[in-house]
């Protein structure tokens, strides 16, 4: 593990903000601002570890941490207190993350108290085809893992090759080489987008065979093949979803934005091709597909507030776009950003998004 530091680094990179006009109309979109007011602060770089960032989240149990998964090195970067005087950061790779966090594309914590070893865990995809980077030929054995999100297990035990442990992961299921996006669902279950065979996917890991261990064989796996997915090579396509169950996401190929709801599909049989011995595999098909948004420019990054309105960054234009629980536009922001990848709502109520082409982490200032 390497510790990084660094004092204060909020850095605007826009001009100065104009003065405050009392009597001016409140801007179409909060978070935003006003444009000649707005300021992008650079809160995280390549010397905090940043490296091909694709996704960050917020743990939500410990909110002054926000973690931000790396591409280029399967790693993840840790933020305390992001954005702040007394700001610092950890970078931390799992030995075995080659395998298990190869390619990352994206990130999702779970629920308190899921996992064996401690209290939350989160989810990962990754946009492989399971090479160990680039040192094996391709095989598809690939698809979301489950990982530990204290501090004390996340890359910190059986660290060690040869111990018979692998890593600090807690489970891994392999149905979904490609897999571009990923959002909890409850308990040890996510959602995944599966870019090899375009098509939504739910993985339930149910008890995680703990840490670095290797039994699968409780793992749920069902396909929601009439949910058809498009992806782009180097572009994630993220998902959310709301409190009724409804499933947003980034069809980055086609650029629209989905809403999904899969509770109305039924079982329709085995699925076929199954890597691994598992509890369940099986087809669903009846789930209610909707086009919220369409004509975006390689959707990716995606934020919904609990008001209905969702955020969108678009990889192509750097633009970030503002639409209502409708699905009508309501402004859209330049972010300044050739790599505009993950999104997300920090617990200060402003947006902070990672630029993959830079390595910066960066918050929006409205």
């Amino acid at each position: 593990m390497v510790r990084l530091f660094k004092g204060l680094i909020v850095l605007p990179i826009l001009g100065c903000p104009a003065g405050f006009v009392e009597d001016a109309e409140p801007p179409a979109v909060a978070e935003f601002g006003y444009e000649d007011q707005r300021v992008l602060t650079v809160v995280g770089t390549e010397a905090d570890g940043l490296n091909v960032p694709r996704d960050l989240e917020f743990n939500p149990y410990n909110p002054e941490q926000l973690w931000v998964v790396n591409r280029a090195d399967d790693s993840m970067s840790i933020f305390f207190d992001a954005g702040l005087d007394e700001q610092d950061s950890e970078w931390r790779k799992d030995v075995y993350a080659s395998h298990f966090m190869e390619e990352v594309s994206s990130l999702s914590f779970g629920a308190e108290g899921t996992y064996s070893a401690g209290d939350i865990g989160f989810g990962t995809c990754h946009e492989s085809r399971n090479t160990y980077d680039g040192t094996g030929s391709p095989n598809d054995f690939m698809g979301p893992t489950l990982w530990p999100g204290g501090l004390e297990h996340f890359a910190a035990v059986n660290q060690s090759f040869g111990s018979g442990l692998q890593g600090s992961h807690l489970d891994m299921l392999h149905e979904s080489p490609n897999c571009m996006g990923i959002v909890h669902e409850e308990d040890n279950a996510y959602w995944v987008f599966d870019g090899k065979k375009g098509q939504l996917v739910y993985y339930d890991f149910q008890v995680d065979h703990g840490l670095g261990m290797d039994d699968h064989s409780d793992g749920i796996v069902r396909r929601y093949v009439d949910v058809e997915l498009s992806r782009v090579a180097d572009v994630p396509g993220h998902m959310v979803r709301d409190e009724t169950g409804l499933l947003y996401i980034a069809n980055t190929g086609d650029g629209t934005i989905l809403r999904v709801d899969p509770s109305t599909a039924e079982e329709s049989g085995r699925a076929s091709g199954a890597m691994e011995p598992l509890a369940e595999y099986t087809r669903y098909t009846g789930s209610v597909v909707e086009e919220f948004a369409s004509g975006l420019d390689e959707p990716s990054g995606l934020v919904l507030l609990d008001d209905g309105r969702l955020f969108v960054s678009e990889y192509a234009s750097g633009d970030i776009v503002a639409f209502d629980a409708d699905g009508n536009e309501l402004d859209r922001m330049d972010a300044k950003a050739d790599g505009l990848m993950g999104l997300e709502l920090g617990p200060d109520g402003f947006l902070w998004f990672v630029d993959a082409d830079t390595d910066r982490l960066i918050r929006v200032d409205p």
